[in-house]
């Protein structure tokens, strides 16, 4: 990363943070700043700090051995809709949603065939048609982005999205006990993780790693796929 880089991530990082709910206050500041992220932008994928115009690897690495075939799937907070791109690539019939209506406009632009349902929805409350839909419900950087004080609140939601038999899927910042816990985003800790276990789920794979950053920092996740019984 050059120095150029760093300093425009600063000046992101601060020039964002003046915006009302960076720091949580209520799910509808939290809402209301998302969508702030996105007009602000004013089109401009660099000055969405988390939009890297690709898949997350660890998603395309899933996708490889984990074609739809005509499933259906969910990208949970699918911002400018790489992640469900990849997910209709892979064969999966995919449905995507976000929180900012910006969010939702950019993504139909970015992949205009229709193919992909792109919507807006809230996570706190999703669309009644689509609870118990999905094979396949991939979650990934959005529980860490919701205010520790109202992440139980979603944890129900979450799971009701998946079908009979499907996959939840969290890909997120992961605490492992050192350092401190700030935010946002505010990385998952055991005990939250723990949440979505139980209830007719059961874990299929959990995996922790390390992503290196080219700023030099060194930040744990976590990859967690649970299976719901039939």
């Amino acid at each position: 990363m050059t120095t150029d880089d760093t300093d425009h991530r600063k000046q992101l990082r601060a020039r964002l943070d003046t915006l009302e709910g960076a720091n949580g206050r209520g799910w509808e500041n939290r809402k209301s700043w998302f969508e702030q992220v996105y007009t602000t932008a004013d089109g401009d994928t660099n000055e969405i700090p988390w939009a890297e115009l690709k898949p997350k690897a660890p998603l395309v690495e899933w996708l490889e051995h984990n074609k739809g075939e005509g499933r259906t799937a969910l990208d949970v907070g699918c911002g400018l809709g790489d992640n469900a791109n990849a997910l209709y690539e892979a064969g999966w019939k995919t449905s995507a949603f976000d929180v900012a209506p910006t969010a939702i406009e950019w993504a139909q632009k970015r992949f205009p065939t229709g193919e992909i349902e792109f919507r807006c929805a809230d996570l706190f409350n999703p669309p009644a048609d689509w609870v118990g839909k999905f094979d396949l419900v991939y979650e990934c950087f959005t529980l860490q982005a919701i205010g520790i004080e109202m992440r139980g609140d979603v944890v129900k939601p979450l799971k009701s999205l998946v079908a009979p038999g499907g996959t939840l899927i969290i890909l997120g910042r992961y605490y492992d006990g050192t350092g401190e816990r700030s935010g946002p985003p505010w990385p998952l800790t055991d005990e939250e993780i723990a949440e979505y276990y139980g209830d007719d789920f059961e874990e299929a794979a959990r995996k922790t790693f390390v992503q290196h950053k080219d700023d030099g920092r060194k930040i744990p996740h976590i990859w967690l796929e649970l299976k719901r019984s039939t």
